[in-house]
């Protein structure tokens, strides 16, 4: 694998956090402001996601193969992601509205301890040196960002850490489960079906109230927002780039996830860094940085479709 290959796996590891940093913040937004329950904006965000996912992979892409898909053992492996998509959306939102977007952040720091564990339990391995300090530094990075130095920042509902612990087990599940599917089928097909299959479960088991929602062109436009970037885009970058990198190097590299938020706040609406998220800032930027420079044996092979 080249060195440019290595890069374009960190690139797309870190877009993939920062999609996610933003879609929690936008779905905060409809939770709170917009009457959007839960399960409602999981439905309609893993629907509306996997609808357009696999219209452009029939349609613009051509990469759609239905005899593929419906292939027992790999239409067993997409429901078993989609299940395991749905169970993180539903947790992740529950720890949003238990506690915030802040909390569920932060909580989801956690994914590359669970990655970095079964992938050297797998490989029966201890787990490097490297890793346990990027494991830390990312942490460390998170913390600094979401509470801005002060604790009172975030708040620690037992709720709120216990669905978001939970939110990043599921979400390691999902990184390590359709490593074989993505081998036999795209990214972009495997991550659209296992959205509709797991939408499909949940609108089937709890029907969205669409007419209990306050519905805006504003509150329609930070929907789609969820659903092509926040969901589409962000999944897609993050299970692309495990054909260039590691996945414990890709789960850490979304931990970048914070500064989505950061960056559109300094940007857009003028807010200011204090002196503990810039330091938050370098932790990740150096964390990443580290990861790049990787020795070549930790990097996998390519994959090609």
């Amino acid at each position: 694998m080249t060195d440019r290959s290595h890069l374009h796996g960190i690139a797309l590891a870190c877009a993939a956090g920062f999609f996610w940093g933003s879609m929690g913040v936008a779905a905060q937004y409809l939770l709170q402001r917009a009457s959007f329950e839960v399960l409602d904006l999981v439905s309609i965000r893993l629907l509306g996601a996997g609808g357009l996912l696999l219209f452009y992979e029939a349609f613009a892409a051509r990469r759609l193969r239905p005899a593929l898909i419906f292939e027992k053992r790999n239409a067993l492996d997409i429901f078993i992601y989609g299940l395991g998509l749905l169970a993180s959306q539903i947790t992740f939102f529950l720890s949003i509205e238990k506690a915030n977007a802040a909390t569920a952040s932060l909580m989801v720091t956690t994914v590359p301890l669970f990655v970095t564990g079964w992938t050297a339990w797998s490989e029966r391995r201890a787990i490097a040196k490297r890793e346990w300090l990027s494991i830390a530094m990312a942490a460390a990075g998170v913390a600094c960002i979401v509470t801005k130095g002060r604790l009172d920042a975030v708040d620690f509902s037992a709720a709120g850490v216990f669905w978001g612990i939970v939110s990043a087990g599921f979400v390691a599940f999902g990184t390590i489960q359709p490593k074989r599917v993505l081998t036999k089928i795209p990214v972009g097909v495997v991550v659209g079906s296992g959205m509709l299959s797991g939408g499909l479960v949940l609108f089937i088991i709890s029907p969205p109230d669409l007419a209990a929602m306050h519905w805006t062109v504003f509150t329609a436009a930070v929907y789609f927002y969820i659903a092509a970037f926040g969901t589409v885009a962000a999944f897609c970058c993050y299970l692309r780039s495990l054909a260039f990198i590691p996945a414990p190097v890709a789960s850490l590299l979304a931990c970048i996830e914070p500064l989505s938020a950061v960056i559109l706040g300094v940007v857009l609406m003028g807010l200011t860094l204090n002196a503990v998220e810039i330091v938050g800032i370098v932790i990740i930027f150096t964390m990443a940085v580290m990861l790049a420079r990787a020795p070549k044996a930790q990097r996998p092979a390519k994959r090609t479709d």
